[in-house]
């Protein structure tokens, strides 16, 4: 079976297996009044060339009379080209034509078989019949399903329907409900199962049937059946019954689909009649289930149908097998599944979350001075911060770790020696000091921006390749890639002052790659002196960015001289290891002697805040791997490797930390480092009230001096990185324009968008 749209309507088909209409059966329908000979002419060369198998065609124009619509055909080509293509088969081409029915009826819906006759040279027209049900259902099965009406629930969900059942399938009947075309057509069928008599009101158990309501009237003022529109409404299937009001015999109640039949029932308790309930869909299912007595498509299959569904189990809500293994409930309210209120997941910060060998390396760094910032990041900047390597080499203990490595993996013969991020005076130091200046002498030593123009090497000459640090896995997959066209059977080394990875996996897809060669994995060696977990910069918004571009948009009247200075600094600096952040009341933002991520027991003015900034930015990384190392063991089954987001739930950094961490410059760093989603407060109402009442205590201690976090809470609103409810974001607006603030604050306050 096949749905297909065209400019002009639908055209549907159906197949069956046995019967007077068996092969396939093609209904082309029309909604407009430029219907005649030459459109239908075009569509039937069309059926016959997409689908040569095509037995019958049936043709409708839905608001056009039953005279309008043969004396289209008269004389016409449209019949002699379908008898072209159906000669030697058995299959004919009908009109459907729409009769005033009986006392029972409001319509018949009646077929009148075409055929040519070459004499004449004029159409012929056979008494008109009555249209089989099964090609009504098949027709609206095909409609239904190729428009995916039937809604499976991913792994892991299930549904609560209006009835408060539970399933894992859902009707979707408004899916065939995208054309007046078919609208029409439901209108059509649907009029054919009601009494003549003119409704008082026309009720539809969900919004989209309203079309379909709107489309009856048509249809039945164009056929004369009802003289006037009937108003209509959605009573909103289950939830909508108490409110419905008073109902009777004299209303028509379009139903979208049932698997129980119980909406019936309900509407029949209300008052409706029983025969005036039309359902569009009807879905049996295990157990209990009652089929509604007036159905135009039965999606259930059976033996004598050449398609449809299998019955599909519904589960009662206090006994349901899903809701015991843990599926989400994804609960049905109007007209639309809405997921449950979702399960957010927190980053929360630990002393266990920041690893020995983190601390030490970060102690390193911070003594060395060799941290600094992106304040304007390059498009191939891989991480959000600078190491300077020649400062970080110059730490004792890392410089002898990483000379220890040069000695042990050194390749002899050495014929190339690639240096990365390091230069080549610190790489011939090194080489002295690690007593290998002779291997040296023998070997070139290039930049690795030179290693495509190098030749082949000779059999058996090595290759060792030096980071002073490791920050771009795309960097080194690179000269990886290079060096394998090169290298003719020699050894190959990597080693690494300082390696920079976002995840343990990642860190370990990195050693695998690097060391796997032609004899499997470790045909080449990667080593690195220290490592730190670190996320990569590559599509992550940068807030140094966000914020001037924020302050370039600030009207000229709000422009003092806190905001120009502030201006200069992000347009002219790249990288910065001081003045990241908004300066408090009293001065720019430091750490106090008790941080414990870090020593501070002495030297503790001499930490810069691109320290502070990096140590916050390796927690956030770690927190998000579940506190895991870098070296860390791949996971086990079920174990969670990587906090992410999903349709289930965000990843959201607990608000507690910004009062667990108090000093100003770490609440600034946990804004600025954290990924906008995981400062995404506004999809949980209780997370956006508690930070919203860590920004108002803020702003209440600025006047005495303990609100210097507030530049930075109020600069995240501004920019959206810091995202709370509506409510909360107006609370903050008002009274920071309220509080007699200095004028950059105030201009940062108007900024906040308040819808």
């Amino acid at each position: 079976m096949k749905f297909e749209n065209n400019t002009r309507g639908l055209w549907l088909r159906a197949r069956y297996r046995e019967g007077p209409f068996e092969g396939e059966a093609c209904l082309l329908t029309y909604d407009d009044d430029s219907f005649d000979d030459l459109l239908v002419s075009g569509d039937i060369k069309e059926v016959f060339e997409k689908r040569a198998s095509t037995a019958h065609i049936f043709i409708v124009a839905l608001f056009l009379s039953a005279l309008r619509c043969r004396n289209a055909f008269l004389g016409g080509s449209a019949v002699q080209r379908a008898s072209a293509y159906l000669a030697g088969k058995t299959g004919k081409i009908f009109l459907i034509e729409v009769h005033s029915g009986n006392d029972d009826k409001a319509l018949a819906v009646l077929a009148s078989a075409m055929t040519w006759n070459q004499a004449l040279n004029s159409v012929q027209f056979s008494e008109p019949a009555a249209l089989d049900a099964v090609l009504r259902e098949g027709w609206l099965f095909d409609l239904f399903d190729s428009n995916e009406g039937l809604v499976i629930a991913p792994a892991g969900v299930h549904f609560r329907k209006g009835s408060k059942k539970h399933t894992t399938t859902f009707l979707r009947a408004a899916n065939a409900l995208t054309s007046s075309a078919g609208c029409g057509l439901f209108a059509l069928f649907t009029l054919a199962e009601l009494k003549s008599r003119q409704p008082r009101r026309i009720f539809v158990d969900t919004a989209p049937l309203l079309s379909v309501a709107f489309a009856l009237s048509r249809l039945a003022r164009t056929h004369n059946v009802w003289t006037d529109d009937v108003p209509a409404r959605s009573f909103g299937s289950y939830g909508g019954i108490d409110g419905i009001g008073r109902l009777s015999t004299a209303d028509v109640f379009l139903v979208s689909a049932t698997t129980s039949g119980s909406l019936t029932q309900e509407l029949i308790k209300k008052g409706a009649g029983d025969t005036s309930v039309v359902t569009f869909f009807y879905l049996a299912a295990k157990g209990v289930s009652q089929r509604p007595l007036k159905v135009l498509c039965d999606l259930t299959t059976s033996p004598s149908k050449g398609y449809g569904y299998q019955p599909l189990v519904n589960y009662f809500a206090a006994d349901c097998t899903l809701c015991k293994s843990s599926h989400l409930l994804v609960g049905l309210e109007g007209d639309q599944f809405l997921l449950q209120q979702r399960q957010h997941r927190l980053l929360k910060i630990f002393r266990k979350t920041q690893s020995d060998e983190a601390r030490k390396t970060l102690a390193e760094l911070c003594a060395t001075n060799s941290l600094e910032v992106v304040l304007r990041p390059e498009r191939d900047q891989a991480t959000p911060i600078i190491v300077n390597e020649d400062h970080f080499l110059a730490h004792d203990s890392v410089r002898r770790d990483f000379i220890r490595l040069i000695q042990r993996y050194c390749p002899q013969p050495l014929s190339l020696v690639v240096r990365v991020n390091i230069s080549d005076e610190t790489v011939l130091k090194l080489a002295q000091e690690a007593g290998v200046a002779e291997v040296f002498q023998n070997a070139t030593i290039i930049d690795w921006s030179k290693l495509p123009q190098q030749q082949s090497l000779e059999l058996g000459k090595g290759v060792l390749v030096m980071f002073g640090c490791l920050s771009s896995q795309t960097q080194a997959r690179s000269i990886n890639a290079t060096l394998r066209s090169i290298v003719n059977d020699g050894n190959v080394a990597y080693l690494s002052a300082l390696t920079l990875a976002a995840s343990p996996e990642q860190y370990q897809d990195l050693k695998i790659f690097l060391g796997f060669g032609k004899r499997g994995p470790e045909t080449f060696t990667y080593r690195e002196a220290r490592r730190l977990a670190l996320p990569g910069g590559n599509g992550v918004p940068n807030p140094w960015a966000d914020e001037l571009e924020i302050l370039n948009t600030l009207s000229d009247s709000s422009v003092c001289k806190e905001i120009y200075s502030r201006r200069e600094l992000l347009s002219t600096q790249t990288f910065a290891s001081d003045n990241l952040f908004l300066p408090g009341k009293d001065g720019a933002l430091a750490i106090k002697r008790d941080f414990v991520y870090l020593d501070t027991k002495t030297g503790c003015e001499n930490i810069s805040q691109a320290t502070v900034f990096t140590v916050v930015v390796n927690l956030l990384c770690a927190s998000r791997s579940n506190d895991r190392e870098l070296a860390a063991k791949p996971g086990g089954v079920g174990e969670i490797l990587e906090l992410t987001h999903s349709v289930y739930g965000h990843v959201l950094l607990s608000p507690e930390t910004f009062l667990t961490y108090n000093d100003a410059v770490l609440k600034a760093s946990f804004l600025r480092a954290a990924r906008t989603g995981e400062l995404f407060y506004e999809v949980d109402e209780f997370f956006s009230e508690q930070v919203a009442g860590i920004v108002l205590a803020e702003l209440a201690g600025w006047p005495n001096g303990t609100g210097e976090a507030l530049p930075e809470m109020l600069l995240a609103l501004a920019a959206n990185r810091l995202r709370l409810r509506e409510r909360d974001r107006i609370n903050i607006r008002c009274k920071a324009l309220a509080a007699e603030l200095p004028q950059f604050l105030t201009a940062l306050a108007e900024a906040i968008t308040t819808c």
